[in-house]
């Protein structure tokens, strides 16, 4: 097996806590209009960028739904939960970060969220110097489970596919990185993924705190 010279980094659910306080988010903002927003719909949405995202809510809501007036809203929401709890930083981020970098590996971030809201997240929980680059959702022209997210990042650094692993919490960015010839470690979320989607991973680990146990990648 080749070295791992890049670890790519998915960021909603894999490294913050940011899904679960996503739905709540739009939860309360429908509330607040009259839309009942099922959290299994929301669920659904997880690893889309914004574009993907107006696009299931208009199929299901309708096209007369104020998408871009309530994704702001929701957006104000989430950031008054997150200043309130805190990001929830997950177990594990800053000691794989520290030693990846021990290890002269690269990393990444490859995230559906827009550069704005990718790089406050990542400001605020002090990790976005630790990045050699940061590839957003409104920086590509697809949503995964399209590859080009992750692509991008694999050119963008030099780096052949081949040398790369991504590192994700559901089975649509599993999809993705399995589609762009990377592989791919699963650290579930609010998800369990299925054992069919377990098989075409690399590894299942249970926390980022795990990915430094696979030496057989990095070493």
């Amino acid at each position: 097996m080749s070295k791992i010279e890049l670890v790519i980094f998915d960021m909603d659910g894999l490294m913050f806590n940011t899904e679960e306080l996503t739905i709540r988010a739009w939860q309360e903002i429908g509330k607040l209009y009259n839309y009942d927003i099922s959290k299994e719909f929301l669920l659904g949405l997880l690893g889309m960028n914004k574009k993907s995202i107006e696009a299931q809510f208009k199929k299901y809501f309708g096209d007369k739904f104020f998408f871009d007036y309530m994704y702001s809203e929701q957006d104000k929401c989430l950031n008054r939960i997150i200043d309130k709890e805190g990001l929830g930083v997950k177990k594990g981020l800053n000691e794989l970060l520290d030693y990846l970098t021990k290890n002269e590996i690269k990393k990444a971030v490859a995230t559906s969220s827009a550069r704005e809201r990718a790089e406050k997240l990542l400001s605020k929980a002090g990790v976005l110097d630790n990045y050699d680059k940061v590839i957003c959702g409104d920086e590509v022209t697809k949503s995964k489970p399209d590859p080009e997210i992750f692509l991008t990042a694999c050119k963008k650094l030099n780096v052949d596919p081949g040398n790369a692993i991504v590192i994700e919490d559901s089975e649509r960015g599993l999809e993705a990185a399995i589609a762009g010839g990377i592989k791919c470690i699963l650290v579930p979320d609010m998800i369990e993924p299925s054992e069919r989607y377990v098989k075409l991973a690399h590894s299942k680990v249970k926390s980022l705190m795990e990915v430094m146990n696979l030496k057989e990648l990095f070493l």
